[in-house]
């Protein structure tokens, strides 16, 4: 069994159903998305940012220390921006008989304020499946029959998800795609 939720979320609520999962030894995997705010609500704080509603520094509850502290023994931090460890990762954690927190982190793509290199599709590859559309990325987007990523919306280099989910290998940098059409 896999249960997901947010970071914000998690302090808010989830904290006790993890307490009660410990309390009854379940063998599920808990997969906590720690993007360090509340997006579902228009990004305000909460207590695992540090930040107060306020505005000013504030006490930062530290996820990892919390979950081991209720008696989780398997938790492990993930970057959210690396599909194939967090593959890995998920496998481990649904193999094994224990409960298992994963805590997945990445920083929320409307509040990155750094873009650099947006990806772009080489329509030359594609071949215009939709698995990238899967992602619910507003930077990918579908006109007629092509697939293409919007430049302004996409964090580019700090993300790469549509990149690495690729099966065709069809989405890189400009530069990447301009390198393999010279070939």
């Amino acid at each position: 069994m896999i249960a997901v939720i947010g970071d914000s979320t998690f302090l808010h609520s989830g904290i006790n159903g993890l307490l009660n999962a410990v309390y009854y030894e379940s063998h599920i995997t808990v997969i906590i998305l720690d993007n360090e705010t509340t997006a579902m609500t228009g990004h305000q704080n909460h207590p695992g940012t540090g930040i107060s509603a306020q505005g000013k520094k504030a006490g930062k509850v530290d996820l990892e220390s919390l979950i081991r502290g209720s008696g989780v023994v398997h938790v492990e931090v993930l970057d959210a921006f690396n599909l194939d460890a967090l593959k890995k990762s998920v496998k481990n954690a649904l193999s094994s008989t224990h409960l298992s927190v994963l805590i997945v982190r990445g920083k929320c793509a409307v509040q990155m304020k750094t873009r650099s290199e947006p990806r772009m599709i080489d329509i030359n590859k594609c071949n215009a499946c939709g698995m990238c559309l899967l992602l619910g990325c507003s930077a990918i987007q579908k006109h007629t029959e092509s697939l293409f990523i919007d430049s302004s919306q996409c964090v580019g280099q700090s993300c790469r998800i549509c990149e690495q989910l690729c099966a065709r290998g069809a989405i890189g940098s400009q530069e990447e795609i301009a390198a393999r059409g010279s070939k």
